[in-house]
């Protein structure tokens, strides 16, 4: 991986790159998505606008859009923080390289790093980060391990019907 990797705020104008991405087989396996305009504009619409704490980027790698990843914090998520111990103090992360041919290549774990040091953990409040992806999503959890999280518990959440991994990284010492 030569070529540098950068995040942008997601605008609106990047709806129709989110509505390709999550038509896409190898993102829909996980995100299952609506993949039409009008959904899209209706979840990440407000998050744009900044009304719903998460904030989005577009992951870009050599100048070139290739994924989206996002974070919040467990704070204002305090009922899906509880299902996965996750303490308010932490954050959450989630993300999707949308371009079939930029999967497989490394770009996950250097993705995930980056993003914690240059976005995350410049929130000085945040004390670690907790997600869950779900428990047969292979090459997440290996994104995950690869970037320094450790695996923990697995998760049933209430109204799902997979399973999830729990996976937990503490902020490094400055």
């Amino acid at each position: 991986m030569q070529a540098s990797i950068s995040f942008r705020p997601l605008s609106r104008s990047d709806f129709p790159l989110l509505q390709k991405w999550f038509s896409a087989p190898h993102v829909d396996a996980w995100w299952r998505e609506r993949p039409d305009l009008a959904s899209i504009e209706a979840k990440y619409g407000p998050r744009v606008d900044g009304l719903v704490p998460t904030h989005v980027f577009v992951l870009e790698y050599g100048g070139r859009p290739v994924g989206w990843i996002q974070w919040y914090l467990w704070s204002d998520y305090p009922e899906h923080a509880a299902q996965l111990n996750a303490e308010t103090s932490s954050a959450g992360i989630d993300l999707a390289i949308g371009e079939l041919e930029m999967t497989g290549l490394g770009l996950g774990p250097i993705a995930i790093r980056e993003f914690l040091t240059q976005i995350v953990f410049a929130n000085p409040h945040v004390t670690g980060v907790v997600t869950d992806p779900e428990d047969c999503n292979f090459r997440s959890l290996l994104a995950f391990r690869k970037a320094g999280f450790a695996l923990t518990e697995t998760v049933q959440l209430p109204g799902e019907n997979v399973a999830r991994r729990i996976v937990r990284l503490d902020r490094p010492p400055v």
